[in-house]
């Protein structure tokens, strides 16, 4: 095959043991790099299509039960699995304030208070389940060229070993180790360059989600007060 015979694959195969571990770890970097890129790439086109839908329909709602329905609709999503845990976090508050003497339940604004911090915690966990292999990226994108590069030094010192084993410095004796060198750092580079660009793509994508959820949040903490609290209040 044209690969096998290729200068760059002939040069790996002269290189030495220490060459190809660190030839074969980038490999797998890469290689984990392009699944996690394509993976969130397909996860986050689908994140934006329903985050769309959701942003679309929570402006309607009007009512606790529309947006409990909403929520139980697009549960797949990060906005809809926020707000089944925010509406998980309400019942389990109403559970504790044990039954109201009208026979409804209410909210005192302190009750409001402490839904709000465990609807933020939620916020955080979905976010976090959003940013799952981010760190990946990101520690690939700044160590691949360092692991490059040394590769890249182990590979100079040995073809100076050998110039003056041979006692020559002639281009003949000294261009396949320094091919052979330089080989590693052009490795990390192909790693590096794309797993930084993806992770700032991705890290802007997660952002404006991040907006998006605190728009749910918002919205959902609004209905609380309307349904919950103003109610008891009237009374």
């Amino acid at each position: 095959m044209f690969i096998f015979n290729a200068p760059a694959f002939q040069l790996v195969m002269q290189a030495d043991i220490m060459t190809k571990m660190v030839l074969f770890a980038l490999f797998m970097a890469s290689v984990t790099c392009i699944w996690i890129i394509l993976s969130k790439f397909f996860l986050l086109w689908r994140q934006k299509k329903s985050m769309r839908l959701l942003q679309q329909q929570i402006k309607k709602v009007r009512s606790f039960d529309d947006l409990l329905a909403l929520g139980k609709r697009l549960q797949g999503c990060a906005g809809g699995r926020l707000l089944v845990r925010s509406f998980s976090e309400l019942k389990e508050l109403l559970n504790s304030q044990g039954p109201a003497e009208s026979g409804k339940s209410k909210l005192s604004p302190n009750n409001v208070e402490h839904l709000k911090l465990a609807v933020e915690q939620n916020l955080d966990q979905v976010l976090s389940e959003e940013e799952q292999y981010m760190p990946v990226l990101g520690t690939s994108a700044a160590v691949s060229p360092l692991v490059g590069l040394f590769g890249t030094v182990w590979g100079l010192v040995h073809a100076f070993v050998d110039i003056s084993r041979s006692k020559s410095a002639d281009i003949s004796v000294v261009a396949p180790g320094i091919a052979e060198a330089l080989t590693t750092t052009l490795a990390g580079l192909i790693v590096a360059i794309p797993a930084l660009i993806f992770f700032h793509y991705f890290s802007n994508e997660l952002r404006k989600l991040e907006q998006q959820l605190w728009g749910v949040n918002d919205k959902f903490l609004s209905i609380v007060r309307q349904t919950f609290v103003e109610r008891a209040n009237e009374r």
